[in-house]
């Protein structure tokens, strides 16, 4: 009788929660997930039907941006492409401002820009997913340093600097797909995508996201100090089943959870999967 009500329960509780829009449990990896293709469509729409075909989706590229204003030695009345008037200032005010929002965001949730809203890093991750090669391949511990992100980030600010042009876009290869696919091609790019896109399906997308992305460097600055994390709210029983499904290969539960700590990395893009890859479930966000 007993184990006849508990499947009345059972199953009473599973009609309630397929009834209504409000009782639907989404996975922080879907919500992500959404938000990643709402992204990535919009960063096209952009690219085909906003901007014009010489500067692309750079507009909508924070990095580009930053870049911009070292490459104009901090004037907000350089000329950011546009040959001179008024406009001029609109569009580094532009700049400060649209950059200003993304250092806002890092400041309070780290690098959730890079997974949650970079078209670039979905595209990544969508090509880490379909490769055959399932099991990524693991930096070994003495080659492992993201810190050369950062050698990345202040090289290509110094480039802007010395030679007042937005360097890193004739690299980038992000402006690969979203330049290339408007005919705008980007001949030193190529073999960087070419790279990129091979060492992704063998390494994983941490090749990028952690070792050679200058934004991504930029907004792990912040990230280092960024609000809201993260954290534990329980003991960790040191399973480490987070430190193994972390794309950006963290050492999450002996740097962070193991000693109560939020998760502060700056490599940690707010993926989700340490959340829920936790059996006992003791990793919230935010």
């Amino acid at each position: 009788m007993n184990e006849k009500s508990t499947q009345q329960n059972k199953t009473q509780r599973g009609k309630e929660k397929k009834g209504g829009i409000f009782q639907i449990d989404l996975k922080p990896t879907k919500i992500r997930l959404i938000s990643q293709i709402v992204f990535v469509i919009i960063a096209f729409y952009l690219t085909f039907f906003f901007f014009s075909r010489i500067t692309s989706i750079c507009w909508a590229d924070p990095f580009w941006h930053l870049q911009a204003l070292f490459a104009n030695r901090g004037d907000v009345e350089g000329q950011l492409f546009i040959p001179e008037g008024d406009l001029s200032v609109k569009i580094a005010i532009y700049s400060v401002g649209f950059l200003g929002i993304f250092v806002v965001l890092a400041l309070l949730f780290g690098r959730l820009f890079c997974g949650w809203i970079c078209p670039f890093g979905s595209i990544l991750q969508f090509l880490e997913v379909i490769s055959p090669i399932k099991n990524k391949v693991h930096f070994p511990e003495e080659l492992k340093d993201p810190d050369i992100k950062y050698l990345v980030l202040f090289s290509f600010i110094l480039l802007a600097i010395l030679s007042t042009q937005e360097a890193f876009c004739e690299f980038c290869p992000a402006g690969t797909i979203f330049k290339g696919a408007t005919g705008h091609v980007l001949y030193f790019s190529i073999p960087v995508f070419i790279i990129v896109m091979l060492s992704v399906m063998v390494y994983g997308r941490k090749t990028w996201c952690s070792y050679l992305c200058p934004l991504g460097a930029f907004f792990g600055i912040f990230s280092k100090f960024h609000i809201f994390g993260i954290k534990p709210t329980g003991e960790c029983v040191k399973c480490l089943t987070c430190n193994k499904n972390c794309p950006m290969d963290i050492l999450i539960a002996e740097k962070y959870i193991q000693k109560g700590k939020s998760i502060t990395d700056g490599d940690c893009i707010k993926c989700m999967q340490c959340i829920e890859s936790c059996p006992r479930k003791i990793l919230k966000f935010p």
